[in-house]
């Protein structure tokens, strides 16, 4: 790792666990390889908490106009962020996407696209799906807890208490859709995405007993 990446994960990891009691839960899921991280998507922590949370080097795509931002964009490109345009079809951000992921890189997308209004999981974009079975990659759904009540998008500074959670799950393969048509496929594996990350949810809610599913 970077040192200037080391340092800001080692810092975060120390936030989040003194300031909101951080316990990360799926650990037993880890793999090395490639994969796509896929969390539901709520607040502006949700980035720093997964490269906290996960206990490997994480990737990361964030708009590409932040890069005009000198101090801003020099951060973020050292905290492993890559610059996509976030428009459909965008073959330059594919390209990326899967030249990391070739490299046997963790990726992390939010499949919902946009943080969340009102905490609550909004419709998992089929893109997901394509970039797995594009790449011959599996998805790590991840479900998030307690980061829209610190700082969700309607808070300017964050709320510097709480309680928050990581939850890893199952990874899912994307050899289990190849029978699918393409965009069949793409769908199924979305919609088992957002099935994956709400029964992490709902483990977690009650009690967070045993292994995540």
């Amino acid at each position: 790792m970077k040192l200037i990446y080391l340092c800001a994960r080692s810092l975060a990891k120390l936030i989040f666990l003194t300031a909101y009691g951080l316990k990360v839960y799926g650990l037993e899921h880890f793999f090395r390889g490639a994969a796509i991280i896929a969390p539901n998507h709520t607040s502006y922590y949700d980035p720093p908490l997964i490269g906290a949370a996960w206990p490997e080097e994480t990737f990361f795509l964030a708009r590409k106009s932040l890069f005009n931002k000198f101090f801003l964009g020099f951060l973020i490109r050292n905290l492993n962020a890559y610059p996509v345009t976030g428009t459909a079809g965008d073959l330059s951000s594919i390209k990326l996407i899967c030249n990391l992921l070739k490299e046997d890189k963790k990726v992390v997308i939010f499949p919902e696209g946009i943080r969340s209004f009102n905490g609550q999981m909004t419709t998992i974009k089929s893109g997901i799906g394509m970039l797995a079975m594009k790449c011959e990659c599996p998805i790590i759904p991840v479900y998030i807890d307690g980061c829209y009540e610190a700082w969700n998008r309607s808070r300017r500074f964050p709320r510097m208490w709480g309680n928050i959670a990581c939850v890893f799950g199952s990874p899912i393969s994307s050899t289990r859709f190849l029978q699918l048509d393409k965009k069949t496929a793409q769908e199924e594996m979305a919609k088992e995405v957002k099935r994956s990350i709400e029964a992490l949810k709902t483990w977690y809610k009650n009690g967070a007993k045993g292994t995540p599913p």
